[in-house]
């Protein structure tokens, strides 16, 4: 998407919907499970929790600078009116599931319908503000673009060192809610920080590509330059003062610790200003933190017994593939213990996307092995002066339960604390 219009690269159809898979020996689930219907005959008794579940799973799986757009629909005219009202819910309910327990970083709020009739093939555009409840769609332009888009890549590696204590009155909140609320100063300082593109501060006012304004080599590229434009981003940030950072200790029931290294990704039109670069990497940034605590989450139980001292668990880590017919990367996030083939089919699913896993990128991320853990000197006690530096560039986490602290080099800490301590 740009500030002045949005650039539609691809069109992915939601799966059709499947019965619930979750185990009927489930005692006590920690939420309650979705069951979905068969494929709908009619598009108005579609599932739009199903779609919205889809949306944001595809939107785990977009670097910064992409977004999902809106939803398009391919029916005959009878059925294409019937289901308006249907339609219009899924984009609300899309904006709303996008939305849940995240920090905005992408200040629109306008989604787009692409309808689309299986009897003529006419082709209709329509945008909606699903910030306003009474929002009515009015018209929008779609053209096809003749050519390929030329994307610039932005990459950048970042530290990660937040300790957050989670106060009591969170303590019958599930794990994720207590880590999605505690990154909230974090992304918004994520936010408010400078960037430096190839180690250069630039006027946010400035056109990225610089090159772009000499009508002579924009021309010369045009006709013979394939080779794609890319900058490195650092990334800077005002340090967090403990009085926003976390309440104190004895007002806490435990303790998450985030430390090591994620790479991060972004791409944006060949016209884009150095603001919207900004705004494109620091979403990579929030959205693949945000992805890899819930897909942990999802992946493992928190056991809260006594006795027990700490256990690692490995969060996903990042793999990019090329989207055909076009220089930008989609993206997953792989657990250790998964196949490439589970990637690929997952990667087919969701994105409609087939790819080999002989290309996939496998290299941005790495799995520390038990010497770097051993070795490490952040699994000593937590040291808030430390700078929590890693070589490794993964993401992990590490549950202790009790009164015990622990941190790791690369990874979030989940401590919980005894319940001597008020």
């Amino acid at each position: 998407f740009a500030q002045q219009k949005d650039f539609a690269v691809r069109l992915i159809c939601s799966p059709e919907p499947v019965e619930d898979e979750a185990s009927e020996e489930d005692e006590e689930p920690k939420e309650k499970k979705i069951k979905t219907p068969q494929k709908p005959e009619n598009m108005a008794d579609s599932d739009e929790r199903w779609i919205a579940t889809h949306a944001r799973q595809v939107n785990r799986m977009l670097p910064g600078g992409l977004d999902v757009l809106g939803i398009f629909a391919l029916a005959p005219p009878n059925m294409m009116i019937s289901a308006q009202t249907k339609l219009r819910q899924i984009l609300y309910l899309i904006h709303k599931s996008l939305s849940k327990g995240q920090t905005q970083t992408n200040s629109t709020t306008e989604r787009h319908l692409l309808q689309i009739c299986s009897t003529t093939r006419k082709i209709t555009c329509r945008s909606i503000d699903v910030a306003d409840q009474k929002s009515a769609f009015k018209p929008a332009d779609w053209k096809p673009q003749s050519g390929s888009e030329k994307w610039i890549k932005l990459k950048t590696d970042i530290n990660l060192d937040l300790k957050i204590n989670v106060p009591v009155k969170q303590q019958n909140q599930n794990m994720l809610k207590q880590i999605q609320q505690g990154l909230v100063p974090y992304c918004d300082n994520i936010c408010n920080g400078i960037i430096t593109i190839n180690g250069e501060v630039r006027d946010v006012t400035e056109v990225l590509d610089q090159s772009a304004s000499d009508s002579k080599r924009s021309k010369g590229r045009d006709k013979g330059q394939t080779s794609q434009l890319i900058h490195d981003i650092d990334l800077y940030t005002q340090p967090i003062s403990k009085e926003k950072r976390e309440p104190e200790t004895y007002d806490s029931v435990c303790k998450l610790v985030i430390q090591g290294v994620t790479h991060g990704r972004a791409f944006v039109h060949s016209k884009a200003l150095v603001s919207e670069a900004k705004q494109a990497i620091t979403t990579d940034i929030i959205r693949s933190i945000h992805a890899r605590c819930e897909l942990l989450c999802e992946d493992i139980e928190v056991v809260e017994e006594e006795g027990i001292k700490k256990e690692l668990y490995d969060t996903p880590i990042r793999v990019f593939g090329k989207l055909n017919g076009s220089s930008l990367d989609f993206c997953d996030y792989k657990f250790q213990d998964e196949k490439l083939e589970e990637v690929t089919d997952r990667i087919k699913e969701l994105l409609d996307i087939t790819i080999d896993p002989d290309d996939l990128e496998l290299d941005c991320e790495q799995v520390p092995c038990e010497e770097d853990w051993s070795k490490d000197k952040s699994l000593d006690p937590i040291d808030d002066s430390s700078n929590g530096a890693s070589n490794t560039s993964r993401f992990n986490m590490l549950t202790a339960v009790g009164g015990g602290i622990a941190v790791v080099a690369a990874g979030l800490s989940y401590m919980l604390f005894g319940d001597s301590q008020t």
